[in-house]
């Protein structure tokens, strides 16, 4: 449980940076920040932890996403790797939190054991972790497709509807398999 003298000063902190930062009209900052409320309040209404593991992985990849479109091109793949550092440095140290974990039956083909043939138990913040940073980049690719056909975006913040949208998807589902 968070004590009020330490939630009151990361709140007085929050608007002060707000009041100081500079105004942004990028897609991924608000989508980053929409992307982390949702998972302060996922987890202050009680969500089972793979919704929150989704919310932890979106914010991952979109903080990376961010920072990576900031950055000047110095070599190949480095959005993609500035995304998957972000992702992993945002997931790891979070995913121990809390310790459940959600069983994935691959039973596909191949003999008793295999690895295509086998159950898997993984840690819950981790598996809604994945889901959450494919679901992100999904949504990503979205925006970024529809801006290139159209030539601009539909409608005002079309990347944060988008990311919300697919993750309000993807979390509804999610709820209703392993949460319910």
């Amino acid at each position: 449980m968070i004590k009020k003298p330490i939630s009151l000063y990361f709140f007085i902190s929050a608007l002060i940076f707000a009041a100081v930062a500079p105004a942004a009209y990028a897609h991924c900052p608000l989508c980053t920040a929409a992307v982390g409320a949702a998972a302060v309040s996922a987890k202050y209404y009680g969500m089972d932890v793979t919704i929150i593991g989704l919310l932890i992985g979106a914010f991952g990849v979109s903080t990376g996403l961010w920072i990576g479109l900031k950055l000047k091109k110095f070599f190949r793949f480095q959005l993609p790797l500035i995304v998957a550092a972000s992702f992993l440095l945002t997931v790891i140290p979070l995913m121990y939190i809390d310790k459940s974990t959600v069983y994935l039956p691959l039973l596909f083909f191949g003999l008793a054991g295999s690895l295509l043939n086998k159950v898997y138990w993984l840690n819950k913040i981790l598996f809604g972790s994945i889901i959450g940073g494919i679901v992100t980049t999904l949504a990503y690719a979205s925006h970024t497709a529809i801006k290139k056909v159209n030539g601009k975006v539909l409608f005002p913040f079309q990347g944060i509807a988008l990311t919300l949208a697919f993750l309000l998807a993807s979390g509804t589902v999610l709820y209703l398999t392993y949460a319910a």
